[in-house]
């Protein structure tokens, strides 16, 4: 690594420049010799991966800001990230949940006295903004064009500086009753929020900071004035404890010069009493702090909304963000393993899976066991604890402990590619690389635990979880469904009054503007063909990063099949007969499943010298896929049980019977029950595969730095040879809804009692979507829709979280428009009555041009973020392949989005009201009665 070049003193600021270290060495320790058959298949055990490296700089200013610059050129886009040294821990006492409060309140702020942050941001044409707030810091982060970083810099930097400025009292009011919304969602439908505060409070002792709910409580939220807020401000918003990363196709040589002409000059500048530029103080100890011991305590025992009960379990860990926090992300993998395996012996859990909440004090680890029954809570407790010592060993006895060397290899090649593919993404490595910078004050400290990885030894992790990971100090709290059919407390009554928003920006789009936010694919060049077995293939090169994404679509799906419990049974005891080459996590590919309403896909990214060997074993699934009968018994007497009672949640209810009621008598409106799949059979799951696991029903796409001739002959080796006895699966049939306008759409009730919110998910068909063209027109109608909704209920009234719209295309070309979000139980009727009136008012007369303007510019900013990855790509691939649209379309979207008209949405919208439009709203039902009375008189 070579040492940092630092500029004069007498600069305004220091830099340093440098090329960051290979993200992996090949190492003999993660290599392997070849060991297949053929010659066009590298070997399994080894992980094959070229060197990398970003380009970056560092700068720091006499303020105390610290600015990084990465450059990677693989797509015309750019993002920015803020780190701000103030989380929940930040929170007085008293004031819990201010820290995200502020986050809430930034994008409400008028920079420039008119337009809201949020305005702005999104003329600018920012792909994807957002913030989130943790345990230490709150992180905001946006991405956009390249060509638009001096006006994404100028804005961020009036964040920077006047966070909260120009937000009326109103405004205020509105936003901390959305954030009530947002706590009442997340314990009520989501339970997040109670659950994990909860799980604090018992692994951490009661005066520790990271005992405290990050979101709140109704009373702390309560007692926030906007004094508070300002003293907040005051205190943590200041350059000295803000940390901001710029990574993206952007100019090192120039990027000083733009950074200072963008930031405020107050930013960057000392400030004017101090003697000398600002040095942030040490922000970690150079010791890392043990973690804390828990309090003591037993299994406890809490009622939250959950289906059916289950097991939170916690560790306190030592710090993430440091140069060893990759310590804590493999214990979390390798805990994820081990754990999981606990469903193999005790039939009442249904699965296992892990959380990682990171801190720079501590950390957390999380393990939730999901019970069919709780039938014995204790027991299953003790399944899952007793599989400890598997999380770094193969097998433990009084006195030794024995590591499978080659199980650990495996997984340190996992963590390594999961690493690189978090990078491929640049929101995930900026959020890492900005949280790790900022509290280490060291950029290179993200780079740097690849190679920390790569050179890890047994021992230390060994006794790292042996240290941390242990029975006595675990804790964990036993959740279990409301008693009484639910009931749970009511809400805290809502105070602010409706606030009006600022108008919407003149705007102006075509199809230029929209194709710089929304750039095209960035692959190289594609490469189709069609094997004589009638497999169709698509083979995309694009350099950048040494990986590559691989995925393999089927078409039908569970809406394909005759018998949607067979394919529901086939999906998960299906497994490959021929297993050759082993399995992906061997070399650290990452394989995924999905079985869905009309295609079943197979994904699996990894090292793109390991792109054969991916081929090879995704081959071997699909041409030998059987369910053994075998599983049948254990299968019936373990897992079902736990659909039937998970399909009891309200949300399952509801969501099926807004489907059937949507669909009617079509494919896409039938969803299987516990009951349907206990009463189907292997027979009929392994007749579903042979249906539809045939290349002549089948698109395979490999997308990422790789020679395109090679994987031709690779695909041509492993695939040829495949071949299917059963039939291909007919389009599925459109969907011919009775063209009415019913004075009311139908209405689905489904009852959760004392609830403070109603759930509501409205939808109606759309025409067929039989080109990408009117695909995508539908996606402006659902912009639309969903803009005027959260304008409305969210901004100016406070009564939801969160209002979505979302045009779906299914294959057969059916189309349907979704709309949902949870809104405040005594604002249903209101609620109801503007989307009733907003629907009807886009279909009495065209949009204005400036409102389509908006929408297509949204439009366009969501598809932006969609192809930054391979994996991105590929299933965009498949999608389009699936929907029979040409991928050359994947190009033409600025121009096809461009080409939308006011005339034409408002037809999609008179054709909505006239389709079958069904309303779904769980919540108390003599609250849902009466919205609905208010709604419709």
């Amino acid at each position: 690594m070579p040492s940092a070049i630092r500029s004069s003193p007498a600069l305004a600021h220091r830099t340093a420049t440098a090329r960051l270290p290979p993200l992996l060495l090949l190492v003999a320790l993660l290599l392997g010799s070849p060991a297949c058959g053929s010659s066009l298949v590298p070997g399994r055990q080894g992980l094959a991966m070229r060197d990398v490296a970003f380009p970056m700089r560092e700068m720091v200013f006499p303020s105390g800001l610290r600015v990084i610059a990465e450059r990677d050129e693989r797509n015309p886009l750019v993002a920015l990230f803020l780190v701000v040294g103030a989380g929940s821990t930040s929170d007085p006492k008293g004031k819990e949940g201010i820290a995200h409060y502020v986050e809430h309140l930034t994008f409400r702020s008028r920079p420039f006295g008119k337009s809201s942050f949020r305005r702005l941001i999104e003329r600018a044409g920012a792909g994807q903004w957002n913030a989130f707030t943790g345990l230490d810091a709150t992180v905001y982060f946006e991405l956009g064009p390249a060509a638009g970083l001096n006006e994404l810099l100028r804005l961020e930097g009036a964040r920077m500086l006047a966070p909260v400025a120009k937000v009326t009292p109103e405004a205020l009011a509105v936003e901390l009753d959305v954030v009530r919304s947002e706590l009442r969602q997340r314990n009520e439908t989501g339970f997040v929020g109670e659950v994990l505060g909860s799980l604090q409070a018992a692994v951490f002792p009661q005066d520790h900071p990271y005992a405290r709910p990050v979101i709140g409580t109704h009373e702390s939220l309560s007692s926030i004035g906007a004094e508070d807020v300002e003293a907040f401000l005051r205190e943590h918003y200041r350059p000295g404890n803000m940390t901001l990363v710029v990574l993206g196709d952007i100019d090192l040589a120039s990027i000083e010069r733009t950074v200072t002409q963008a930031l405020p000059p107050e930013l960057l500048a000392a400030p004017a009493a101090a003697p000398a530029p600002a040095k942030a103080g040490r922000r970690l100890p150079k010791r890392a702090p043990e973690p804390p011991a828990p309090p003591p305590g037993e299994l406890a025992r809490k009622e939250a909304a959950v289906a059916t009960p289950e097991i939170w379990i916690g560790w306190s860990l030592p710090r993430a963000f440091d140069a060893e926090a990759y310590l804590v992300e493999l214990t979390e993998r390798a805990a994820r393993e081990a754990l999981a395996g606990a469903a193999r012996v005790d039939q009442d859990i249904a699965f296992v899976s892990t959380l990682l909440v990171p801190g720079k004090d501590a950390s957390m680890l999380v393990c939730r066991a999901v019970l069919s029954r709780g039938s014995h809570p204790e027991r299953s407790l003790d399944h899952v604890l007793n599989r400890l010592h598997l999380v770094w060993s193969a097998k433990q006895d009084a006195t030794t402990v024995q590591v499978n060397e080659l199980e650990f290899a495996s997984r340190k090649r996992s963590a390594v590619v999961g690493m690189l593919l978090e990078a491929e993404s640049l929101t995930a490595r900026g959020v890492s690389r900005a949280t790790s910078t900022h509290f280490t004050q060291d950029p290179t400290t993200y780079t740097r635990a690849f190679r920390s990885v790569a050179t890890l030894e047994q021992a230390r992790v060994v006794e790292y979880a042996h240290r941390y990971l242990t029975r006595e100090r675990a804790r964990a709290v036993l959740f279990t469904p409301p008693a009484g059919g639910g009931a749970l407390p009511d809400a805290l009554p809502m105070s602010a009054p409706a606030v009006d928003e600022e108008e919407a920006l003149p705007l102006r789009v075509d199809a230029a503007r929209l194709r710089a936010v929304a750039p095209a694919p960035s692959v190289g060049e594609y490469r189709k063909l069609t094997l004589p077995n009638g497999l169709e293939v698509i083979l995309g090169w694009r350099a950048g990063l040494p990986v590559a994404s691989v995925g393999l679509l089927l078409r039908g799906g569970l809406g394909g099949a005759d018998d949607p419990a067979a394919a529901r049974v086939a999906f998960m005891l299906g497994k490959p007969r021929e297993k050759w080459h082993g399995d992906p996590e061997v070399f650290g590919g990452q394989l995924k499943r999905a079985l869905l309403r009309d295609k079943t896909r197979y994904t699996m990214d990894g090292a793109a010298g390991n792109v054969g060997i991916m081929l090879a074993i995704l081959a071997e699934r699909v041409r030998s896929m059987k369910v053994d009968p075998g599983y049948w018994a254990p299968f019936q007497r373990d897992f079902v049980p736990y659909l039937r009672l998970a399909e009891q949640k309200q949300e399952v209810i509801a969501d099926r019977a807004f489907l059937a009621r949507l669909f009617g008598s079509h494919p896409y409106g039938r969803t299987p029950t516990g009951k349907d799949i206990e009463d189907s059979s292997t027979s009929a799951a392994q007749a579903w595969i042979d249906a539809t696991h045939t290349p002549e029903n089948a698109v395979l796409a490999v997308v990422g730095e790789i020679d395109l001739a090679e994987v031709e002959k690779i695909v041509l080796e492993q695939f040829q040879g495949w071949t299917g006895q059963g039939t291909v699966p007919p389009p599925d049939a459109p969907l011919r809804p009775k063209m009415q306008a019913p004075a009311r759409p139908e209405i689905v009730l489904t009852h959760r009692p004392g609830a403070t919110q109603a759930q509501i998910q409205f939808g109606c068909v759309l025409r067929p979507a039989r080109t990408s063209a009117i695909d995508v027109r539908h996606d402006v109608a659902a912009q639309l829709v969903g803009a005027r909704l959260g304008q409305a209920l969210r901004h100016r009234l406070g009564v939801t979280y969160g209002i979505h719209a979302v045009a779906w295309v299914l294959r057969g070309h059916v189309a349907y428009l979704e709309v949902t979000g949870a809104v405040e139980r005594d604002k249903l009727g209101v609620s109801l009555k503007v989307l009733r009136e907003t629907l009807q008012a886009l279909a009495d007369a065209p949009t204005s041009d400036n409102e389509l303007a908006w929408a297509k510019l949204r439009v366009a900013r969501g598809r932006s973020t969609r192809f930054v990855a391979n994996s991105d790509i590929v299933r965009a691939l498949l999608g389009d392949r699936n929907l029979s649209y040409d991928i050359e379309g994947l190009s033409a979207f600025a121009e096809e989005v461009a080409a939308a008209t006011a005339e034409e949405v408002r037809k999609d919208f008179q054709w909505c009201a006239a389709s079958r439009p069904t309303l779904s709203i769980v919540g108390d039902e003599p609250a849902l009665k009466a919205g609905l009375k208010e709604a419709w008189p």
